[in-house]
């Protein structure tokens, strides 16, 4: 239930509209636009053939169109979906914001769909587009009878390992209010300790911009983004982590481990372990707190789960990259899933004896044999050499430079090289 921390009076509203925001449910819009008019009303209902759902008509009455900056994650089966709603569509944009062309591409699906499977041909849409982030996520409102008004939430699937791999869809409000009060941010965006690209930022910003002008209404605005802040730890304060955890206790718990995982907070683990907390549940996609410290190179916290004999999920670890050699060697005795990904990463990055030890591991999500991890590694070094080639010329931007790159595919024909003499 959404609770009013701040009100605003007409005059002030009226300063916000102009400044381009408004505010619903608690939220700010940016990039705010005009009210929804009659006639487009009107248009949209033809459109779809039925009534606008109540709840979005009062936030296009609200603002047609605009831009969110919040977190929000989806749960689709084991895969945390790190979402975004950034684009509130409205009709006529000039880029992936045009309500009346998801409109017509939901509505040309729907029909393809119907015709792959022998069923009843649409001549509505039956889901209507309203928001979402370029051509990778969308969220409807249903229009079926059984769910009207109901949120589904869709997002495409990416061929990248530790991605979302498939396109997925789920029903994840009940209600369009339901899915704006879901909206929190996972940290303070006025901190200085703020992630570079964390999500309020652009709120923040917005309103820096004229604060020295309009100083009430930017302490209002202030009030209501730091109430969206999610409190994780006071969450994590009233619950009881050894029993089922509600959906809000497990995202706290997320937040909590993301947060020792980033801080290099050891006693935050040692907190967290000592009152039960589970630690094999998703964070990230399908990456548990082991998997994550991996990716983000927080080795002391990878040594330290493993001193504490933690419960780890049986998904695959992706990233190697810098890990010494001694700690890919107590992963793998300590039973650790490795995607093939991890030991190529490892290879490049040095960690030969630790790479070797995961491809003679029976805990390797691949299979690949051995002659062919040596043709792939050679190929990967081949690849590097040509990047190098590429950094010099000035064709490709990366953040390694040319002599890195070479020094990576050394290291790949090493570990080749290596594989190759244990046969």
């Amino acid at each position: 239930m959404m609770q009013q921390v701040v009100s605003f009076s007409d005059d002030e509203n009226e300063v916000l509209r102009k400044l381009g925001i408004v505010v619903y449910r608690g939220k700010l819009i940016l990039d705010a636009r005009p009210s929804i008019t009659d006639k487009e009303i009107a248009d949209v209902e033809e459109k779809i053939g039925c009534k606008v759902p109540a709840e979005l008509l009062a936030l296009w009455k609200t603002s047609f169109g605009g831009s969110l900056d919040y977190n929000y994650r989806v749960t689709f089966g084991n895969h945390v979906y790190m979402a975004s709603l950034q684009e509130l569509y409205f009709p006529e944009s000039d880029h992936y914001h045009d309500l009346y062309g998801w409109i017509d591409s939901e509505l040309e699906a729907s029909q393809e769909a119907a015709i792959d499977d022998d069923e009843s041909f649409f001549v509505y849409t039956p889901y209507l587009p309203f928001g979402g982030y370029e051509y990778l996520q969308r969220a409807y409102v249903s229009l079926l009878p059984e769910e009207y008004g109901a949120v589904i939430f869709y997002a495409r699937g990416i061929p990248w390992k530790g991605r979302l791999n498939e396109d997925k869809a789920d029903l994840v409000a009940s209600s369009l209010n339901e899915l704006f009060d879901q909206l929190t941010l996972d940290q303070d965006p006025f901190s200085e300790k703020i992630d570079e690209y964390a999500a309020g930022l652009r709120m923040v910003k917005r309103i820096s911009e004229f604060e020295a002008d309009h100083p009430e209404i930017a302490e209002k605005l202030k009030q209501l983004v730091i109430a969206s802040v999610f409190d994780w730890k006071a969450v994590l304060v009233e619950s009881d982590l050894s029993r089922d955890l509600t959906d809000r206790e497990l995202h706290a718990l997320r937040l909590a481990l993301e947060f020792a995982v980033k801080q290099n907070d050891k006693n935050l683990i040692d907190h967290l372990n000592q009152i039960g907390a589970p630690f094999d549940i998703p964070l990230q996609g399908t990456d548990d707190v082991l998997a994550l410290a991996m990716r983000m190179k927080a080795f002391d916290i990878v040594r330290y789960l493993l001193d504490l004999n933690i419960k780890v999920s049986h998904e695959p670890v992706f990233h190697a990259a810098d890990c010494p050699d001694e700690l890919l060697i107590r992963l793998v005795g300590y039973n650790i899933y490795f995607d093939e990904e991890a030991f190529y990463s490892a290879a490049e990055t040095g960690a030969i004896e630790g790479a070797i030890a995961i491809v003679e591991s029976d805990r390797l999500v691949d299979d690949s044999t051995i002659e062919t991890i040596i043709y792939s590694a050679n190929k990967r070094a081949d690849r590097h050499d040509a990047d190098a080639n590429s950094v010099e010329q000035g064709s490709l931007g990366s953040y390694l430079t040319a002599e890195q790159y070479r020094e990576q595919a050394k290291m790949l024909r090493e570990f080749a090289s290596r594989l190759g003499s244990l046969q």
